[in-house]
Order: C-alpha cells, then sequence, then structure tokens
C-alpha cells in the first residue's frame, strides 16, 4: 500500500499536526506576551522605584543645602574663621556644634579664603581625618560641583578606605566682610553611607540592585564603591553628577521565564514523543484491522462466502466488520435463493415437459388396461391388470405433483382466521392420525386472521401433519398450534418422532429428495414453494431422536384504518 495514499498515515499526520501546532502556538504566544509582560511590569516597577529614590535623595540635599545657607549667613563666623574670640564665638561654637550633632554629618569644617582649614566642629558620629590627627585630609584632587541653587559646592565623593568611612562636603561661602574681602568658607562634612542608605535594598528577589552615580563614580547601599557590569536604568539627576541607578540583573530577571519555556518546550517535545508513538502504533493497530477487511474481501470476492470477520468489540471498525458479515450472509442468501430459483425454474420447465409428455400416454395405457380388464376371463391375469391400473393412477399423481411444482397456481389472497384453519385441518387429518395409533392436538391463539390463500394453506398443512404423522411411532403424538410473531403468525407442526439428521436437515426441501422408500421428494418442496408464494416462509427445526417442529410463518391481515 502507498503510505501517502494511506488513509491511516493522513489520519496519523493530521492528528499529530492538530496535537502539535497548538503547542507550538502557544509556546510562542507565551514568548511574546511574557517578555512584553515582564517588560511593562518590571519598567513600571523600576520607574516608581527611582522616583523614590530621587525623592528621598532630592529632600536630603534640600535640608543639608537649607543647614549650610542657614549657617554661612551668620554675621559672626568670619570673625570665627580668623580666630577672633569673644563671647558671642563661644555661643556660635554652641551653635556649630549642636548643628553638627546629627547622625547624618561628621562635622561642621570652616574654611579661609585661601581653602585652608582653620577650625573643625565635631558631631557624635566624627571619625578619621581630620578629627583624628595624623591623617591626610587632601580636598585638592576631588571635584567640585554646583550645586542646583545658590553659591553651594559639593565636593568629592570620598570611597572608604582602610579605617575611614566615605564623606562628601556641602560648602559654600560666608558672607563678606564689610571691606569686601572674602571671608572664607563653611562646610557640612556629609556621611556618604547617609545618602547611600537612601537608595534601599535590592528589589524583585534581589534581581535589581540600586546604586548612586557620583562624579567619583558609583556606590552600593552601603556605601561601598562598585563597578556594575549589569545593564543599568539611570533616574533623575539629584545634584549635577549625582544620579540613582538600578543595575537590573536581565539574566537572573528572565531566569524563571526561560525555565518556564524551556519546560514548556521539553513537555511539547514529550508530548510529540508520546504522541508519535501512540499513534504509530494506534496506525499499525487500525492498519491490521484493515487489512482482514480487505482479506475479508477479497475472500468473498473469490467466491468464499463462508468468510466472517471476526468481531472483538463495538468500535467503528467491528461496526463495519459485523456490516461487512452481514453483506456476506445476504449475499449468500441471495445467491443461493437465485441459484435456487433458477434451478427450480430450469426444475419446473423440464418436469412439466415430462408430466405432458408422459400423462397422454398413461391416459390411453390406462383406457386399455380398463378394457382388458373387464374382458379377462381368467382371475390372476385379471389381478395382474388390476395391479396395472393401480400403478398408471400412482404415476399419474407424481405426474400431478411435478405440474403443481412446474407451474404452480398463483395464490388468491384473502382472510384466513385461524380458528376456521384448524378446524378444518383437525377434520382432515383426526381419522389418518387415529389409524397410526397417533394424538393429534390442534389448538393455539385462535383469534389471529392470515393473509394467505385457503386452499393452498391447507395443503401445505395438510402435507406437513401427514409427514408428521408418518415420522411418528404409534403412541407418540403430533401438535398443531398457530403463534404471533410480531407482524406474522406461525403454524407450527411438531411431532415426537426419530427427527431428522443434521445432514438431511439443509437439503429436506429440494425437489426430488426424500428419506421415505415411496416417497417424490416433491412434498415439502411444494409446500416451500406456496409458503413463499404467499410472502411466508417454511421453517424446519429437527434433530435426531428428538423430533421435528415444521413452522408455516405467514403475514397476518392488516386492521382496516
Amino acid at each position: 500500500m502507498n503510505i501517502r495514499n494511506s488513509i491511516v498515515s493522513r489520519y496519523f499526520l493530521v492528528s499529530l499536526l492538530g496535537a502539535v501546532l497548538p503547542m507550538v502556538v502557544v509556546a510562542a504566544l507565551y514568548d511574546r506576551y511574557a517578555s512584553a509582560l515582564l517588560d511593562q511590569i518590571t519598567g513600571e516597577r523600576l520607574s516608581a522605584q527611582l522616583t523614590a529614590i530621587s525623592s528621598r535623595l532630592t529632600a536630603f540635599f534640600d535640608v543639608r543645602v537649607y543647614q549650610i545657607e542657614t549657617l554661612s549667613n551668620h554675621p559672626a563666623l568670619p570673625y570665627l574663621v580668623q580666630q577672633r574670640t569673644s563671647r558671642s564665638d563661644i555661643e556660635l561654637e554652641a551653635l556649630l556644634r549642636l548643628e553638627a550633632d546629627v547622625p547624618d554629618l561628621y562635622g561642621i569644617l570652616l574654611f579661609d579664603s585661601a581653602g585652608a582649614l582653620t577650625r573643625i566642629v565635631a558631631g557624635q558620629a566624627a571619625s578619621g581625618a581630620p578629627y583624628w590627627s595624623g591623617l591626610s585630609f587632601d580636598l585638592a584632587r576631588l571635584p567640585v560641583m554646583k550645586a542646583v541653587s545658590g553659591d553651594v559646592d559639593v565636593v568629592g565623593p570620598v570611597a572608604p578606605d582602610d579605617g575611614s568611612s566615605g564623606w562628601f562636603l556641602i560648602r559654600q561661602p560666608l558672607r563678606k566682610s564689610a571691606t569686601g574681602e572674602d571671608s572664607g568658607s563653611i562646610a557640612l562634612h556629609v556621611r556618604l553611607a547617609s545618602v547611600t542608605e537612601l537608595l534601599g535594598s535590592a528589589s524583585l528577589a534581589g534581581i535589581v540592585q540600586p546604586v548612586l552615580k557620583t562624579p567619583r563614580g558609583y556606590f552600593n547601599a552601603v556605601g561601598q564603591a562598585v563597578m556594575p557590569s549589569r545593564q543599568m536604568v539611570a533616574g533623575p539627576e539629584v545634584l549635577p553628577g549625582w544620579q540613582p541607578m538600578l543595575v537590573v540583573d536581565p539574566d537572573q530577571l528572565f531566569r524563571p521565564f526561560i525555565t518556564a519555556q524551556k519546560s514548556l518546550f521539553l513537555v511539547s517535545l514529550v508530548s510529540i514523543a508520546v504522541i508519535t508513538l501512540l499513534f504509530a502504533r494506534l496506525a499499525a493497530r487500525l492498519r491490521r484491522r484493515v487489512d482482514r477487511l480487505t482479506l475479508g474481501a477479497d475472500a468473498v470476492a473469490a467466491g468464499n462466502l463462508d468468510y466472517r470477520i471476526a468481531t472483538r468489540g463495538g468500535d467503528e471498525i467491528d461496526t463495519v466488520a459485523a456490516a461487512f458479515n452481514s453483506m456476506a450472509e445476504r449475499l449468500q442468501a441471495l445467491i443461493a435463493r437465485t441459484v435456487r430459483v433458477e434451478r427450480l425454474a430450469v426444475l419446473g420447465e423440464f418436469a412439466t415437459g415430462v408430466a405432458h409428455e408422459i400423462r397422454n400416454p398413461l391416459a390411453t395405457i390406462k383406457t386399455t388396461v380398463q378394457a382388458l380388464a373387464r374382458g379377462e376371463k381368467d382371475r390372476e391375469r385379471g389381478e395382474l391388470l388390476q395391479d396395472v391400473g393401480v400403478e398408471i393412477d400412482r404415476l399419474n399423481r407424481v405426474m400431478g405433483d411435478l405440474l403443481e411444482f412446474g407451474r404452480p397456481r398463483p395464490p388468491e389472497l384473502a382472510p384466513v382466521p385461524a380458528a376456521e384453519l384448524l378446524a378444518r385441518i383437525e377434520a382432515l387429518m383426526a381419522a389418518p392420525a387415529h389409524e397410526a395409533g397417533v394424538a393429534l392436538r390442534v389448538d393455539g391463539r385462535t383469534g389471529i386472521v392470515l393473509h394467505a390463500d385457503r386452499d393452498q394453506l391447507i395443503q401445505v398443512i395438510v402435507n406437513l401433519v401427514i409427514n408428521a404423522v408418518q415420522a411418528t411411532p404409534a403412541g407418540g403424538s403430533v401438535r398443531v398450534r398457530t403463534i404471533r410473531i410480531g407482524r406474522e403468525a406461525g403454524i407450527e407442526v411438531r411431532d415426537t418422532g426419530a427427527g431428522i439428521a443434521e445432514a438431511h436437515l439443509a437439503r429436506i426441501t429440494d425437489p426430488f429428495f426424500t428419506t421415505k422408500p415411496k416417497g417424490t421428494g416433491l412434498g415439502l418442496s411444494i409446500a416451500r414453494q406456496l409458503a413463499e408464494l404467499q410472502g411466508g416462509r417454511l421453517e424446519i427445526d429437527s434433530a435426531a431422536g428428538a423430533g421435528t417442529t415444521a413452522r408455516l410463518v405467514i403475514p397476518m391481515e392488516k386492521p382496516e384504518p
């Protein structure tokens, strides 16, 4: 069989495509929409996170700028820078210590007009240079950026070093003196960690890390210098050169989705393999079962009408097989019926021709024998002539049966009440049955009305009763009854005789087949022929030693509407 023309192969390919294509489409759509949804979710969340960080940083710097602007405008600060002491200076130093004593500041620093550090006001968090002697405190190499407004500068930042913390300065010049000379500057020594702590911790399960971009590099949330190697999302600047950033690890971000995608493709591949295996087995099994149908069709086509396809379940293939078996049975019955009809037709024509050719000479012979018998004086020869006359009569009856078999009279169908029919049968057959020592019993449903030819019906039943009486030994019984079979009626003749051998049962209604020594073999053939002419059938059930049941099935009279 060509695979490309095989329905099984096409069914397999279409089914496989129908199972796999939706998986591929779902996987593609999942990848597309998951990426888009992830971008949208992370984009919105990152934007909100950066906005929040920027707001916190801006608020922090606004407080510090306001603080430095307030301190720089104090009229006594220039004198303090110049190391002039007075009672008011002592009060100013107390004010500076109070301003420096906040967790975000190491202290407050005062510089002269040349940029030299002249006074240090330490806060509670003061550590390292310039508070500890012997440590370098050099601003020469630090970047200086102007703040958003005013003359405020941002110096630094300085990354944490061994034994010291990170810091930066928020610096502003002091008010000029009355002579217009530069009086120096004041600076807030700010903890770098106080700013980076405002970045917050990592979010999205560590996928997003906040950092602070400064003129001296990037710092993480604990104030440590870092060098990001991943993709970064920038937020708005809070100061020139100062900008919160979010470091995004896309591999870690997409890892759950990539894992889910790989799992989906793995499941798809396993499903394809399983589906392929299942459909391959199904296709092989289906092909074997189809081959059985093909083998059965070839066997029937070759003339083996007895071939039947075995059925084991109730699926569609078994339905087709059952339909095939039914077709083979009907075809076998049709061919047998056709052959029998043709054979009977040929046999009927032959019998009619033979009967005509023999009957006329028999009539002449019988007339001659009768004439000879009347003039014969010798007793022995007279008896011989009488025996010849009896045999001529027997041959004439055989010729009559042949004529009736070969040219049956068309039935005249009319309503036949079952009660009248049974009464007539009992009247005709009571005496012969009594003489044979057989008990005849006639009963059954008498309300049935048959649609048949009354005379032919009686002829068939009488023939069946005669056969039953002849087959039943003395002391036995023959029962005749009527039964209802759906829309038909059955007339059963059942005897208690020796039965019919199974080998003879299939041929019992064939013309000229008989098991009786003096039978012609036409009785049951004529009975079957007459039953079929009336739209009925003759059924014979028998088993050796169990008696015989002959059933004449005839349509019932339809009730008037």
